[in-house]
């Protein structure tokens, strides 16, 4: 919220937060010290709006920027000097900073500005701040050039509107210090050219690529620029070594990974690279212009080298990934290869034209319906809003490497939260139905009504979290519940959570300084409420021999459920807790030992056995490069110690499972791992299937048998 309790807005919160990102630790606020909470951040948001406006004008790094900034006592309306790199140009700043939006610069704030600059004029250095002091030198070098150039820049989280009046001061101190060769000018930078340089700041580079055409190639030039003909695999493959997954910025995925279909690819380019293109559809790149370069005549049945500007592989991501792979074990057979490659400019195109194409064009591999919402302008915004809101990632294409949950979501897990807190709990019952429900399009489907009107990164995020606290709790619950009432607590989770969020409700939850939060601290005892409610009206209502299954499938009788639950916690029904429906602790089975320890324990393993490492699909994306270079890296010998039983090939040191798995990530620098780790599910004994933990239940389930009377133990086989 802002000072005045209005809700801030969007664009200026983006701002903000982007601020504090970037200046937090730069900005000095020492005379600030001893001021009230608001004073100080006021000051620290207006000063570093002023270093921003520095570093957008320059070209500065943020270090430079934060040293331009000079506001305080004896500023004389000066908050930033900054200097042009090649020119003889002085930039004098004056910031000023709303929480809502509305920061004006009038007549006031223009005299003061014009004053400041009279005194440079003058060279009354001395009587300026300590900050401006350390910047004197540079000033007077630019100022003594004839043919200098100083800018008045008004910097204002505003429209940036100036009145008559103010431009007349302005104009006016214009005329008296220009003549002969040197000249001033004033500069307004709002709100709107703010938010679009922190959305840049968030947009990489376009890529350029070169495909050469061997002869054969085919062109037209109407509606639309396009080529059409074969490129070296190799070509391809160095694409991927010089831009990675930025390749496939507009594709509706990234490319998958060694999948069994990218690994056929592999083996495929390396057997038989002549036969390679017989055998493929080839791929479709998107870019902004086509640049011809031809090494002899303009003909077809000359070659042909093709600059594409903002360029993106929009079908064909596994392709390209694939050649990139097989390049690595095999440069030279790969170079024998050829795909054919069709490149459209998109210059000019009608509205969704580019769009069209990408979903046209992917038809090679399997498609999933959450593939095609990626090239919705809304996934791309709300990754924006989490960026610049939340500081945290958001990702909707899949292939891409999903954040550790404290660090963001998935566009799946988004839309599931965003379906459980919807007021209609017939959402929650068809997602429980499947999955693929989130992704109906048009009207009355679950993706226009959760994104149709694009939710803020906040609703999103909160939702996500309750989501995750609501499961956390029914696991807890669930481990203890027996029979017909664990049934219900599985087939009726999204529903649970569907209610939780019914009661914790949606004030608040996409307003930053909320404080909605704390509301999750209630989720566990509101889960344990809404279970002691649900068990018994699930019989009651519909009958205790009911199928609990086809209950929680019913949109109908799903609605009467939530309907009563929710009535009878309003008033306070009491349902009694959940111990008539909890497993006595003398009807528990034994709990299995430690992976490792069981093992050990029972020798399952001989010392010497040797292990391969078994990483998961988004392991072999992220990591599988790094695997690959050095064959030892994924295996290590067995030794029976319960501390450390793994001895790792690729240095001879011992670890732990989860241990040697942390250590791999670290070593093969994947800033992205998880924080969990399950050492013992990626480790197997080499041959044997299954993994270490795999290995330790069936050890378990046969100990467990043995240890039954010899009746029980025959009817255990039975």
């Amino acid at each position: 919220m802002s000072k005045s309790g209005q809700a801030m807005p969007l664009e200026v919160r983006h701002v903000r937060d982007a601020l504090k990102r970037e200046f937090d630790p730069l900005i000095s606020l020492a005379d600030y010290e001893k001021r009230q909470p608001l004073e100080r951040e006021n000051a620290f948001n207006s000063r570093a709006l002023s270093a921003r406006a520095a570093r957008m004008l320059t070209d500065c790094t943020s270090e430079e920027a934060a040293e331009s900034v000079i506001d305080g006592r004896d500023d004389f309306g000066i908050d930033a000097v900054a200097f042009s790199a090649s020119a003889p140009e002085l930039w004098l700043i004056q910031a000023k900073w709303s929480d809502k939006g509305k920061a004006g610069f009038d007549t006031s704030a223009a005299h003061k500005l014009v004053h400041g600059l009279k005194k440079l004029d003058n060279r009354d250095f001395d009587q300026f701040n300590e900050r401006f002091r350390r910047l004197a030198d540079r000033v007077r070098s630019v100022l003594d050039v004839p043919t200098c150039k100083v800018v008045l820049v008004i910097a204002v989280m505003g429209e940036g509107h100036l009145s008559t009046e103010t431009e007349a001061i302005l104009v006016e101190a214009a005329e008296e210090f220009g003549g002969y060769t040197r000249s001033i000018e004033h500069r307004v930078l709002n709100q709107t050219d703010f938010h679009r340089a922190v959305r840049e700041d968030l947009t990489p580079e376009p890529i350029t690529l070169t495909a050469t055409m061997t002869q054969g190639w085919h062109s037209r030039e109407t509606p639309f620029q396009a080529y059409s003909g074969l490129v070296a695999a190799d070509e391809l493959a160095q694409w991927y070594a010089d831009n990675g997954e930025r390749l496939y910025d507009r594709n509706v995925r990234r490319s998958l990974g060694l999948t069994g279909v990218n690994q056929t690819l592999v083996e495929s380019l390396i057997r038989d690279p002549q036969g390679f293109w017989y055998r493929h559809n080839g791929i479709t790149v998107q870019c902004d212009k086509i640049e011809p370069h031809f090494f002899a005549k303009q003909k077809p049945s000359e070659p042909v080298k093709l600059v594409l500007e903002n360029a993106s592989v929009v079908n064909g991501a596994q392709t390209v990934s694939s050649a990139h792979r097989a390049f690595q074990q095999n440069e030279e057979a790969v170079g024998e290869a050829y795909v054919t490659v069709r490149i459209i400019s998109v210059s000019g195109a009608p509205e969704g034209f580019a769009g069209e194409i990408t979903e046209a064009t992917n038809t090679q591999n399997h498609m999933e319906r959450s593939d095609f919402i990626a090239i919705k302008p809304v996934q791309s915004l709300i990754r924006e809003d989490f960026r610049l809101s939340l500081d945290k990632d958001y990702v909707f294409k899949r292939g891409e490497i999903e954040p550790s949950p404290a660090f963001g979501c998935s566009v799946r897990e988004a839309a599931t939260a965003l379906a459980c807190a919807h007021p209609d709990p017939a959402l929650a019952v068809r997602v429980k139905g499947s999955a693929d429900a989130l992704w109906e399009d048009g009207p009355g489907g679950i993706y226009t009504r959760l994104f149709g009107r694009r939710p803020s990164a906040y609703q999103i995020w909160r939702s996500v979290l309750l989501m995750r606290r609501v499961r956390e709790s029914l696991h807890e619950v669930r481990s203890t519940l027996t029979g017909r009432a664990g049934s219900i607590a599985d087939s009726g989770a999204l529903l649970v959570a569907h209610m939780v969020a019914q009661q914790v409700g949606s004030e608040g939850i996409d307003e930053p300084d909320s404080g909605w939060e704390s509301s999750l601290e209630a989720v566990p005892a509101r889960v344990g409420a809404t279970l002691a409610q649900l068990i018994p009206l699930v019989n009651h209502l519909f009958g205790g021999g009911s199928y609990i299954t086809s209950t929680f499938a019913s949109e109908e009788r799903s609605r009467k459920l939530v309907a009563a639950v929710l009535q009878a916690l309003s008033d306070g029904t009491d349902a009694g807790d959940l111990a008539a429906y909890q497993q006595r602790d003398d009807s528990k089975p034994p709990r299995r030992p430690n992976t490792v320890t069981l093992l050990i324990d029972h020798d399952r393993i001989p010392s010497g056995t040797r292990l391969m490492y078994h990483p998961s699909a988004t392991e072999e994306q992220a990591i599988g490069d790094w695997l690959n270079a050095d064959p030892r890296r994924a295996y290590a010998t067995w030794v029976n110690d319960r501390r450390k039983p793994l001895l790792w090939e690729a240095d001879g040191s011992r670890y732990s499972p989860s241990g040697l798995v942390t250590h791999i990530w670290q070593q093969a620098q994947w800033r992205e791992a998880w924080s969990a780790v399950q050492g013992p599910k990626q480790w197997g004994v080499l041959g044997e299937d299954g993994t270490l933990v795999d290995l330790a239940e069936q050890l378990w389930q046969q100990l467990l048998t043995e240890s039954l009377p010899e009746e029980e133990q025959f009817e255990s086989l039975q």
